[in-house]
């Protein structure tokens, strides 16, 4: 089989003994997002390994990656293995079909701006908006999430009803948003059949099938919320990408700006963006980005200049200690900082260990450790003088050298009391 001919498929549920689940596992085969070689799974349930197993079905459930609501079905029983395509039924008794696009592939109209809504979803959920048109996540990562979340799109629904299917979970429902009013979820039941109807009448396989799948939670309704969702930030303005629109919608503009797609002859390569650099500054320093609100947009800003223009941010980094007043913000200029070869930064570094709150620390500590410069000043300038002053400081720099394991020249604490000395213990090289 050629290259081109590989299906990757992803295992959605699994029924066997455990004796099986261990030796399909041990092929790097089970239950979860990553992709397998579909020809490679069927291999591994028809090995010979697997006749030393206890009696039993094997059911294997996996779902199409090219087309996510396309599920199939491997089943071994008596030594025969079937392969079979899966059907949705709105019934847990009877096959009950229906015509209902997939969230990922429906685009719901609204009332408002899409864009209002994304900050709603969670940020790893892939929602996406084109004016009034909003494209829901390919799953969500809970029932009770995606029960508000619907109700506040019925809210702000522009037609009297709409359908959709959803994954919740891993299990599936259609959801019927109602304007104004909410959203009722039905639960669908995974049924399977031959062509010529054996394996619906089968109550065997779907036992063996709903077990692999699991059971859905049963059917709901969520009102509408007695106050609409605000569109939150400015209207979405694509020639102002990271200070317009909602907060989803900047960051995924500040990911995507500093390489841009070049293809030639047929190659594609990744090619700096011109303009990327002021863009971006601008869109940290500018008014609309500040605030709690937009916290997360600033920390992305830091961290993605940084890491395509090194030296050109340094200056940044400097002047956001003045003005941030974030706690993770100022960890992510202190993770910056920690990678820039500085006598500034190091005293930066040092510094924040003792003028910093706690929330700051927790993300500072785990980086001072890059610069051995830094963890110098910070033992001479801060530790030791401390030790008899200001014990509580003393106590805070020690457990962070320990828990880091940042190792201390004892050439920085000479002449240093006995007992910090003690206190540091393994922490000292030797001389």
């Amino acid at each position: 089989m050629s290259n081109h001919d590989v299906e990757y498929v992803i295992i959605r549920g699994l029924e066997a003994p455990e004796e099986v689940r261990a030796t399909l596992e041990r092929h790097g085969f089970s239950v979860g997002p990553e992709s397998v070689n579909k020809e490679e799974l069927e291999d591994a349930l028809l090995d010979d390994t697997l006749d030393d197993c206890p009696e039993g079905a094997i059911c294997v459930v996996f779902q199409d990656t090219s087309w996510t609501f396309k599920h199939k079905v491997f089943l071994l029983l008596d030594g025969h293995l079937e392969e079979a395509e899966i059907s949705w039924s709105l019934s847990e008794e009877e096959l009950v079909g229906f015509e209902v696009p997939h969230g990922e592939e429906a685009r719901v109209p609204l009332s408002i701006d899409a864009d209002g809504l994304l900050d709603l979803f969670e940020s790893d959920e892939d929602a996406s908006a084109e004016e009034r048109l909003l494209t829901l996540p390919e799953c969500f990562s809970s029932l009770p999430k995606a029960r508000q979340v619907l109700a506040q799109v019925a809210a702000v629904l522009a037609p009297e009803q709409f359908k959709v299917i959803v994954d919740i979970a891993g299990h599936y429902f259609l959801a019927t948003l109602e304007r104004k009013k909410g959203v009722a979820l039905a639960p669908l039941y995974p049924w399977v059949g031959d062509g010529d109807g054996e394996w619906v009448e089968g109550g065997e396989v779907r036992e063996h099938l709903r077990a692999a799948v699991g059971t859905p939670p049963p059917a709901t309704f969520e009102p509408c919320p007695k106050v609409a969702r605000a569109q939150s930030g400015s209207k979405r303005d694509l020639q102002r990408p990271f200070t317009t629109g909602s907060l989803k919608a900047r960051l995924g503009s500040v990911w995507a700006a500093a390489v841009m797609n070049r293809t030639e002859y047929g190659n594609r390569t990744f090619v700096e963006t011109p303009g990327a650099f002021e863009q971006l500054e601008a869109a940290l320093r500018g008014p609309e980005n500040a605030g709690a609100g937009f916290a997360s947009v600033r920390d992305s800003l830091y961290e993605e200049l940084f890491h395509r223009w090194p030296e050109k941010t340094r200056p940044l980094l400097f002047a956001g200690l003045e003005t941030e007043q974030d706690d993770a913000v100022r960890g992510r200029i202190y993770a910056c900082l920690s990678k820039v070869e500085d006598p500034v930064a190091y005293r930066a570094m040092a510094r924040g260990m003792k003028v910093e709150p706690p929330g700051v620390v927790e993300h500072l500590a785990p980086v001072i450790w890059r610069q051995r410069a830094a963890v110098e000043l910070l033992v001479r300038e801060y530790l030791v003088p401390a030790w008899p002053e200001d014990r509580a400081l003393a106590d805070r720099i020690v457990k962070v050298l320990r828990e880091e394991y940042v190792e201390v020249s004892p050439d920085w604490v000479s002449g240093a009391p006995e007992q910090l000395l003690k206190a540091l213990g393994p922490l000292l090289a030797k001389a």
